[in-house]
Order: structure tokens, then sequence, then C-alpha cells
């Protein structure tokens, strides 16, 4: 068993990611993103929901069964924009704050932050054309 970078179990991450995709399935800008990526059946959104859990579990340290790449999912998805990024960061720390402890919701909150800031950097470099400057600066 892998050592939690903060205590969180896993039925908390499961109950954060169920409240959050009902949040974000209703929210104006990132509702139809997703409707799109995921699709509008609760059977999808079940499994949408089991592997985003995979995901935390993962990246918190309580278990090694995630197998994916964000960043490849994420550029595949032209709807997906850096922009959005602070958008779902906020939502998801409002979420954590209200069904997580303190120190769980602070936790992942961080963890999202950074996670959240490499996509959108990684984003906006992958997509741009090859012959423009790097962009630099904090995106998220």
């Amino acid at each position: 068993m892998a050592l939690p970078k903060f205590p969180i179990t896993e039925a908390e991450i499961d109950r954060l990611v169920a409240v959050f995709y009902a949040r974000v399935r209703v929210h104006p800008l990132l509702g139809p993103i997703f409707m799109d990526a995921v699709g509008p059946s609760d059977a999808a959104w079940r499994e949408h929901e089991d592997r985003i859990a995979s995901f935390w579990r993962n990246a918190i340290g309580l278990d090694r069964s995630f197998s994916g790449n964000p960043m490849l999912k994420h550029l595949a998805n032209s709807d997906v924009q850096p922009e959005l990024f602070p958008v779902w960061l906020e939502l998801f720390r409002t979420t954590a704050a209200e069904v997580l402890p303190g120190e769980a919701a602070a936790g992942i909150s961080a963890l999202a932050d950074r996670i959240g800031r490499s996509l959108s950097m990684g984003l906006v470099q992958f997509r741009q054309r090859e012959s423009a400057p790097p962009k630099l600066g904090s995106l998220a």
C-alpha cells in the first residue's frame, strides 16, 4: 500500500468526484464541454467518475491502478482550452472545501492546482505553431 500525500480515504475521493461532476454537468461553461466528451448517459458519467477517482487515488498515492495520459486526453479535445482551467479549479476547490475535511480539502486542492497549471501550460505549448516562441507565464 502506498503512502498518501495527505489524509484522505477512497470513499472521500469518490464523494468529491461525484459531487464535483454533478456540478460540472450543469455548469454553463464546463457542462457542454464535458457532455460532449463524456456523453449524456448516466452509465457514461459513472464510468468517467470511476476513472477520475482512480486518477486521484493514484495522484495522491493511495494506489497505482490508474493508467492513462491526462495530457494526451486533454490535447485530443479541442474544446479544452487553457482559460477553462481556472474555472474548473475554482469549482473543484469549492466542492472539495464543502465535502472534505479541512486537511484533505487543502491537500487535494493544492494538488489540483499543480496538475491544472501543468495541463494548462502543456496545452499552450503543444498547440502553438512550431515556429512560435514559447509562451512562458502563469496560465492557471
